[in-house]
């Protein structure tokens, strides 16, 4: 008994020491700061970073990004149409429609969906 816990230890150690031995091996040393923070698409980080930000960009992407939400939300409509009443299967899929319509008529309203230079 006293073997098996001597070399499941040893073992154990051996596996440790080899860990620690490639991890020091494989460690980059050359620390630059671009490596140290995160990546940010689009962004340079050579330039000052209180320049402009184009208010329009972020309005279409969070535009683009409630509609494919909304679309993630629809999908699923289609199958439960055999798992539940036709009325009340009806009734949500028009209440929901109309909500995600009433929505995008805001958004033209507000001329959000044109593009202006």
């Amino acid at each position: 008994m006293l073997i098996m816990i001597i070399s499941v230890f040893s073992m154990l150690l051996l596996s440790s020491l080899l860990f620690y031995l490639t991890f020091t091996i494989s460690k980059k040393t050359k620390s630059t700061r671009e490596k140290s923070i995160s990546f940010e698409c689009g962004f340079n980080l050579f330039n000052i970073s209180r320049t402009p930000f184009s208010m329009r960009f972020f309005l279409i992407a969070i535009i683009f990004i409630i509609f494919d939400v909304e679309i993630a939300l629809i999908l699923p409509i289609i199958p439960t149409i055999f798992k539940t009443s036709i009325f009340k299967w009806t009734l949500t899929s028009i209440i929901f429609l109309l909500i995600i319509l009433m929505g995008i008529f805001i958004e033209w309203k507000e001329n959000t969906f044109e593009w202006k230079t």
